[in-house]
């Protein structure tokens, strides 16, 4: 007996029937992931405080302000690398001749309901992490459109003390010897 004859014996009105389909697609549709992938990057610069690295301040979801490591989703065409570069300037507005990927760190994996998008689908992300020296002294203007307000240069103990996403204080403490 095929699945549609079964429901259709099972229940006496077709209508009922059609409703039962519409959800079960729907279920369909939420189990369905959607894979991603951004470029994030730890931008660094050197000053007479020392190592210092660059966090945004930003408004999350829920319209609470949070630091973070620059990020951006990367283009069909474009390598993680030249995500990082050219996200880094557009987020910040610091030159790209000022900038100069030292390393790339890793790739991290993650999964989360997107409760922002129709649906709510599942969304499976690759994010390819870089280390960033900016060579420069000109201050980021962050992009207000894209919900950052503000920034901040850390020192590398400071960021021991917030919360960062992936733990970026051990992310910094096991590459500090590329901080050059």
């Amino acid at each position: 007996m095929s699945f549609y004859h079964f429901f259709k014996s099972q229940f006496a009105s077709f209508d009922f029937f059609i409703i039962m389909i519409k959800i079960i697609w729907k279920c369909i549709l939420f189990m369905a992931k959607i894979y991603e992938k951004s470029s994030w990057w730890i931008v660094y610069r050197k000053s007479q405080k020392g190592v210092e690295v660059l966090l945004l301040e930003w408004l999350n979801s829920k319209w609470q302000s949070e630091y973070v490591i620059p990020k951006w989703h990367m283009e069909d065409w474009e390598t993680a690398s030249q995500t990082a570069i050219r996200e880094t300037s557009e987020e910040t507005w610091l030159e790209v001749k000022d900038l100069e990927i030292v390393k790339f760190i890793t790739k991290l994996n993650y999964t989360f309901t997107a409760w922002y998008r129709e649906d709510n689908p599942l969304v499976d992300k690759d994010v390819y992490l870089f280390l960033i020296k900016y060579k420069w002294t000109q201050e980021p203007i962050p992009q207000k459109e894209e919900r950052f307000i503000g920034y901040k240069w850390f020192g590398i103990d400071e960021i021991k003390n917030l919360e960062v996403k992936f733990d970026l204080p051990s992310i910094i403490s096991k590459n500090k010897v590329y901080f050059i």
